[in-house]
């Protein structure tokens, strides 16, 4: 199937990825689907990642390469996002693969029903060793074409579908858009994107589950996925995700969601205080004393929601705020 560059943008955020950046490139070279736009933002690399992509010549697509100072790769999916000229966009690691034939199983169905907004990928987890698949991700509906506000409502408190597909240029603007709303002074709390995907969810007509198969690599030296001395910061778009659902999502169940919201809270205070235990001795001691007051503000926030909104958690939540309070 042979598509544009106006079509889809495929983008490829790269910081320090010499190892993975040609093999990325070379999966996209053996796509079935052909004549789309990729877009590699090199995020202030040291390596020689932006040289490869400047020497590679692809066959089946057109390459552009941008270069910024280094920001993080949420900003780096952002700006190429914002510059990209084509109608539907992905966004790709370098350190993650496709089949040879996922993005035409997954771009095929936006052609032929203008309601799907968002075609997601079918996501297999692999280790990075082995190369052997360890898991498939499990969606909460078997059905293939699902409303988008059905779908928002099933990504709160947990994942009911992953966030790795191809997305309606214009619905992922407006997530980000609203986003900033919440988020106004533009800080980087590390997933930012999670809140945007989730926002983009409740946009979206249609979202449609695809067979294409995305292969996401669990490689503990991934610079998304190592330790994270600021991990702590994911607290803030928890918070950012209930302040949205409770001032701009319009919603006959919202009572419903809010309370979804304060359990998503709590589960990210309870990771976030896993790793601090984790990472302990990877901290110095005025990272360990932003971690401790960080999870004890949230908790005392948690607390103060509870009384003024009469949330109704789980047991498993009761019992972890308890063993929050008495942590930290």
């Amino acid at each position: 199937m042979r598509i544009g560059s106006e079509d889809l943008s495929v983008i490829i955020p790269a910081y320090n990825e010499e190892a993975n950046i040609l093999t990325i490139l070379s999966t996209l070279d053996r796509q079935s689907l052909q004549g789309f736009a990729v877009i590699v933002v090199d995020d202030g690399s040291t390596d020689n990642t932006a040289a490869l992509v400047e020497s590679y010549e692809p066959k089946q697509f057109t390459l552009q390469l941008l270069k910024q100072e280094n920001t993080g790769a949420a900003r780096a999916r952002e700006n190429a996002i914002r510059y990209s000229m084509s109608k539907y966009v992905a966004v790709i690691d370098c350190d993650d693969s496709l089949a040879d034939d996922s993005l035409e199983k997954a771009f095929s169905p936006l052609t032929s029903n203008a309601a799907i907004d968002i075609s997601l990928f079918k996501l297999n987890y692999v280790d990075a060793i082995t190369k052997r698949i360890t898991g498939k991700f499990v969606c909460y509906t078997s059905e293939k074409n699902l409303q988008g506000k059905d779908v928002f409502a099933n990504c709160i408190k947990a994942w009911g579908v992953h966030a790795f597909g191809i997305y309606n240029k214009n619905v992922i603007l407006e997530a980000y858009e609203l986003y900033d709303t919440i988020n106004t002074e533009g800080v980087n709390y590390l997933n930012n994107d999670e809140v945007i995907s989730r926002i983009s969810f409740g946009l979206a007509n249609i979202i449609y589950l695809s067979e294409g198969d995305y292969y996401f690599i669990n490689n503990a030296n991934s610079t998304t996925r190592r330790v994270n001395h600021n991990y702590y910061k994911v607290l803030h778009n928890a918070f950012f995700l209930l302040g949205y659902i409770e001032k701009k999502y319009p919603s006959d169940n919202k009572a419903l969601l809010i309370n979804d919201a304060w359990a998503l809270i709590v589960s990210t205070l309870w990771g976030v205080s896993v790793r601090y235990f984790k990472w302990y001795k990877s901290l110095t001691t005025s990272e360990r004393l932003e971690w401790r007051s960080s999870i004890r503000h949230s908790v005392r926030q948690v607390r103060q929601g509870i009384k003024n909104s009469g949330i109704v958690f789980t047991q498993k939540t009761k019992s972890q705020l308890i063993l929050l309070g008495i942590m930290f």
